[in-house]
């Protein structure tokens, strides 16, 4: 008879437990669970739960506030989670779409980029490999090469698109530094240098021309190593635009 009471008190309290467990969890959002935005576009959650708290699993795409603000920052897709559950899919779509980016072929032999990009190219040296579009707002893209690899890739547009080219930049990356006396950007793609890939930089070549040139970032070179061989890849790409003589 004592065994059974114990085993009674025992079912109670883990019934008891397993119901407030269960009720601690318990919420529902009755705003939308799939959000689109543009960058810097917001969208309210809101949660029966008036104690929720929140969290964006990628804050290079979008964050959220501790009331449930989401707020888009760069074009992807994340989840912002819900006292630790995914509960709400966040699309942040680009506003800008008047600029198509080169391939990131980095490391890539120019037979390659050949056989990806086409064999319609206008220049072609030891040097690196330009192609000219024949519509659309971008001029030129050249991949510059390096002991036969493509070690970065240069765009080159107009400098009347220059705010949208920004625009369209800050879009994707995250702005680094900026020198206004030359008109130097330098944009990552990530929010820490330890979890960067890449490093865009965009910078006037002309008064009629931009250049936006990616490279790959290496984690264990220093910034000065960076900024000159950006310098130096730049260099190389003034001297095939000087060959393909951009009108």
């Amino acid at each position: 008879m004592k065994r059974f009471f114990l085993c009674s008190i025992a079912i109670v309290l883990f019934s008891a437990f397993m119901s407030c467990s269960k009720d601690d969890n318990e919420f529902s959002i009755t705003s939308s669970k799939s959000v689109e935005l543009t960058s810097k576009g917001t969208s309210q959650i809101t949660c029966s739960d008036s104690k929720a708290s929140y969290s964006s699993e990628d804050e290079y795409v979008a964050t959220v506030s501790d009331n449930g603000l989401i707020t888009a920052k760069r074009i992807g897709e994340t989840f912002i989670d819900v006292n630790g559950q995914k509960a709400v899919k966040v699309t942040v779509k680009p506003l800008i779409t008047s600029f198509t980016e080169p391939q990131f072929l980095f490391g890539a032999t120019k037979n390659e980029v050949i056989a990806k990009v086409g064999s319609n190219y206008s220049s072609s040296t030891d040097t690196g490999i330009a192609y000219i579009p024949t519509s659309g707002k971008v001029k030129g893209y050249i991949y510059l090469m390096e002991n036969g690899k493509v070690k970065a890739v240069s765009m080159i547009v107009s400098t009347l698109y220059l705010e949208s080219l920004t625009d369209f930049l800050l879009e994707r990356y995250v702005p680094a530094t900026f020198v206004e006396a030359n008109y130097t950007a330098l944009y990552v793609n990530a929010l820490s240098l330890k979890k960067t890939t890449m490093v865009i930089g965009e910078q006037a070549y002309s008064v009629s021309w931009m250049t936006v040139l990616y490279m790959p970032y290496e984690q264990n070179a220093s910034k000065s190593r960076t900024v000159e061989k950006k310098q130096d890849f730049i260099k190389q790409s003034n001297e095939i635009l000087k060959q393909i003589n951009l009108k």
